[in-house]
């Protein structure tokens, strides 16, 4: 069967079957963040905002395959004999149960952008000039989501997705999500190449502290993006495979951030990424004798780096000033 002929409600029905798998990865996930927050975390500081934006993420991703399950459930049991069937209540996208779902996907597709740009923002050494083109795709996503939901909610005689009056909307949502994480992708990827050029480290070495962190941004980017690329083309093409893709990216906008967190939470990658080496110079000075007749003073060596002050007399490094916290 060819991709453009799958019927609505088949479509729909596989659909809500990947998200369900999906929605499994993402309890997994989450619970194991919350687990990780409570006792394997690196730092002794939460970070509230973080917290807060997964549990809500979670949240939101749990309301969106109950809503779809609930349209299966309707869809296909009370309202099957109905005239035209399931596929006919599926295409109703004025359904109140529809623009929630449309609406908790965009504010989750929102918050996982957040979340790439919060980790370009920290790679970046807290730069917020580099962040400015992200934040501002964000936002313009996020009016898209708005018209979005309101567009759907006000079509009433509209009987599909693929209409002209969605379209703008839709795919301007799915092309400006799509932009912002390739660009903050090749942001941070960058960033890490750039400071292990610097370091005068080679991937060649398996030891090599930025390999892993570039490796997990790349390859967590790529996923989200591959299927934002197949959603977008699906879109366009009109085909109802479209939603065999849609929904389980609802799950997906959600997983995909809270792996980050989890990765970052348990230091498999980095909150910040040292932006210089340390330095260290060295002098040497003589100390004149406290009395007359004291024997010459032995010369003292200073070592100066990023991470403190230290005399060294006679072999023993005595500290002036420790290593501070940034």
């Amino acid at each position: 069967m060819a991709i453009s002929s799958i019927p609505l409600d088949k479509a729909y029905l596989t659909a809500i079957w990947l998200e369900t798998v999906f929605y499994g990865m993402n309890i997994v996930l989450f619970f194991a963040y919350l687990f990780i927050v409570r006792f394997k975390r690196k730092s002794p500081r939460v970070n509230k905002p973080i917290l807060f934006v997964a549990i809500a993420m979670f949240c939101f991703s749990t309301i969106h395959v109950s809503l779809g399950f609930s349209r299966l459930i309707e869809g296909f049991v009370y309202l099957r004999g109905e005239p035209g069937g399931p596929a006919a209540f599926f295409s109703n996208v004025s359904v109140p149960a529809n623009v929630a779902k449309i609406i908790l996907h965009s504010i989750n597709c929102i918050l996982g952008d957040g979340i790439v740009v919060w980790r370009c923002y920290h790679v970046w050494g807290q730069k917020w000039g580099v962040c400015i083109i992200p934040i501002v795709l964000v936002i313009a996503s996020a009016a898209c989501g708005l018209g979005q939901g309101i567009m759907f909610a006000q079509s009433k005689t509209t009987h599909s997705a693929f209409a002209s009056t969605l379209a703008h909307w839709n795919g301007s949502l799915y092309i400006l999500s799509l932009t912002t994480n390739v660009l903050v992708t090749i942001l941070i990827a960058a960033r890490i190449w750039y400071l292990s050029l610097k370091s005068g480290s080679s991937f060649a070495n398996s030891s090599f502290k930025y390999r892993r962190v570039l490796t997990l941004i790349v390859e967590s980017g790529a996923i989200y993006s591959s299927s934002l690329i197949m959603l977008i083309t699906l879109y366009f093409l009109n085909s109802n495979a479209f939603y065999i893709i849609y929904d389980p990216i609802g799950q997906l906008t959600a997983i995909i951030p809270t792996m980050i967190i989890v990765m970052t939470s348990l230091g498999l990658t980095y909150d910040r990424i040292p932006q210089h080496e340390s330095t260290t110079y060295a002098m040497e000075f003589r100390v004149m004798p406290a009395r007359m007749g004291s024997a010459p003073a032995s010369p003292y060596n200073i070592s100066v780096s990023d991470g403190g002050v230290f005399i060294d007399n006679s072999g023993q490094k005595l500290p002036l000033s420790g290593p501070t916290d940034n």
